[in-house]
């Protein structure tokens, strides 16, 4: 016997298509758990109030809202706004006025860290953020060589700014970025002494990684730089002609090029460069390698090298949704999740930077061009005692502050905190009894914690 809308009296009929099109919006919308792994890799943490606005979304839209969320700034530090000294101003210091100014430049460093953790804590453009993050430690420099947190600054706003976007646009911006020119000693390159830093450092670590070039590339590719430094008065970009060396050079078997524009359109025609991007974005949300879909997704990232596009599609993967738990958490990661999860945390951007210093991760001074460690090396002997320091101090923290830090995850499942259910690891619903207060500092002083 079928079944006949048309049959049924107008108000069931309201109340009928009025089921069909509520099923139909939430049957596929994500769970707790699901909501809760996105953030953890696309954000730092299940902050509840994004929690909240996933749970009508499905896994399109939730990654879609992620993607377009907007970003909201604070006032920068008022030492970033100041102008930086001439060559002449330069030339001019004493010894005690260039101590003077070198540690008034540490000071703007510091208070530079400061805001932009302040930012990650504050800041519901999580995905942004952390895309942000993954192009500083790809495009790495450090404010301790460029001396000049004014010009890590503006390399951080083109960052922001092109995160998502074209990389063949970031990738140009990042070639004659200013402090990249200085950190990878691009102003010593010239004609006359080819500097092969920055050449060898954008095949090896930004575009192709190891084996898919040779030793002839980075000379070609030196020579191609050559010239390319910064202005001494305004620290803009320039071109010094004098120092370029404009012959006809060969990289990649059969490419010709002259100019920093055409090594990075010969390294944009590369097919190893989509691949390389790919893989590196893969890794950076998913634990393990799947070859065959980052070539997949790396032939359609070269048709337009849209960074969204590419995020998408790894977020949207099968692999992606069946990864939680798999991952450690950066010290960022940890650090900035748990001072959005637990409101009024009483623990200074100062502490909070020394933590994620102690632990591997110094904001805008990784260790070398490398850049910070990654997975399973943000652990060992030394990182896991201060990971432990930072979670004795939360637990102290939500004891001593429950009414603001905890009590709002006390009506809720707890679990939807942690990468990892606690229960599946070896305790018992029973044994997480007790207060809600003794559940949360069981839950972060778990080594579920440390997970995403």
């Amino acid at each position: 016997m079928s079944f006949n809308p048309l049959s049924v009296k107008r108000p069931h009929i309201l109340v009928f298509f009025f089921l069909i099109f509520f099923v139909s919006r939430h049957a596929w919308a994500l769970s707790p758990e699901e909501s809760k792994h996105l953030l953890l890799r696309a954000g730092f943490g299940a902050k509840p109030t994004l929690l909240k606005r996933l749970s009508a979304l499905n896994k399109k839209q939730s990654v879609d809202y992620l993607l377009k969320a907007q970003g909201s700034h604070a006032p920068l530090p008022s030492c970033m706004s100041e102008a930086l000294p001439t060559r002449k101003e330069r030339q001019a210091y004493t010894a005690d006025q260039r101590r003077v100014v070198s540690k008034k430049r540490r000071v703007c460093a510091n208070e530079f860290k400061a805001w932009y953790l302040q930012e990650l804590i504050n800041d519901e453009a999580v995905l942004s953020n952390q895309m942000g993050l993954f192009w500083h430690n790809h495009f790495t420099s450090s404010v301790r060589k460029v001396k000049a947190p004014q010009l890590i600054y503006q390399q951080h706003q083109r960052i922001n700014e092109m995160a998502l976007g074209d990389f063949s646009k970031l990738l140009m911006a990042m070639v004659k970025d200013p402090a990249m020119l200085i950190y990878l000693d691009n102003v010593n390159n010239s004609k006359q002494k080819p500097n092969e830093n920055l050449g060898r450092e954008l095949l090896e670590l930004f575009t192709l990684g190891e084996g898919h070039y040779t030793e002839a590339d980075v000379l070609s590719a030196a020579k191609a730089l050559t010239g390319l430094g910064i202005d001494p008065n305004n620290y803009t970009a320039v071109l010094r002609k004098n120092r370029h060396d404009s012959s006809e050079k060969q990289i990649f078997n059969d490419q010709k090029i002259r100019s920093a524009d055409d090594l990075v359109y010969a390294i944009l025609a590369h097919p190893q460069t989509s691949k390389y991007i790919a893989k590196a974005i893969w890794l950076h949300f998913i634990s393990k390698e799947d070859t065959a879909q980052i070539n997949r997704i790396a032939n359609t990232f070269a048709k337009d090298w849209n960074i969204a596009k590419l995020v998408t599609a790894v977020l949207s993967s099968e692999q992606f949704w069946q990864d939680s738990g798999q991952m450690f958490k950066s010290p960022v990661e940890l650090t900035v999740g748990s001072a959005q999860l637990f409101k009024g945390l009483k623990i200074s951007p100062k502490r909070l930077l020394k933590m994620q210093r102690d632990m591997g991760q110094n904001l805008f001074d990784p260790p070398n061009v490398k850049g910070w460690p990654k997975g399973k090396n943000w652990i060992d002997a030394n990182k896991l005692l201060v990971r432990s320091q930072l979670t004795s101090q939360l637990a102290r923290a939500i004891s001593a502050n429950m009414a603001q830090m905890g009590a709002p995850y006390c009506t809720g499942k707890m679990t939807t905190l942690t990468a990892l259910d606690v229960t599946e690891m070896g305790n018992t619903g029973n044994s997480m009894g007790g207060s809600c207060q003794k559940q949360l500092v069981k839950l972060v002083t778990d080594p579920s914690w440390q997970l995403k």
